[in-house]
């Protein structure tokens, strides 16, 4: 199953040129990253209290295929790709009309929050979790 979100592109992510500015692609991907925790039920808000944990972005790679406009509807789905024993992979692909925009693949890892960062395995909780959102034919294989 995918995570799936619509984003409605707003003025305040376009650029002169009246197109969505590339930076603003990261803070929609950092936004459906925060609202798939949530729904597995580990708000970033409480994610260091419940978990004692932070997942910050360690790799990013996007590849952009056309722009999108002020006023239209970009459809992002978001699946995980890699159970490792601390960071894991997303795959996350934007959609406008039906016609490819973006699609971007994330690592991101369990670490602890505070001065000294370091990595922490992945919960079990949320690894069992995180496996609901595999690609479909690879949960098919398990």
């Amino acid at each position: 199953m995918a995570f799936n979100k619509k984003e409605v592109i707003r003025f305040r992510h376009c650029d002169p040129a009246g197109i969505v500015f590339y930076p603003r692609y990261l803070e929609i991907i950092n936004d459906l990253v925060e609202d798939w925790f949530e729904v597995m039920g580990y708000p970033f808000k409480e994610m260091d209290a419940c978990l004692g944990a932070g997942v910050p972005t360690v790799n990013l790679n996007i590849k952009f295929m056309q722009p999108c406009r002020q006023g239209d509807t970009l459809f992002l789905e978001l699946v995980c790709a890699r159970i490792g024993d601390s960071s894991f992979d997303i795959k996350v692909t934007g959609q406008r009309l039906e016609q490819p925009v973006l699609e971007a693949y994330v690592t991101l890892c369990f670490t602890t929050i505070g001065k000294q960062i370091s990595k922490l395995s992945i919960p079990e909780e949320v690894r069992r979790k995180m496996l609901e959102y595999r690609p479909v034919q690879e949960t098919a294989s398990l």
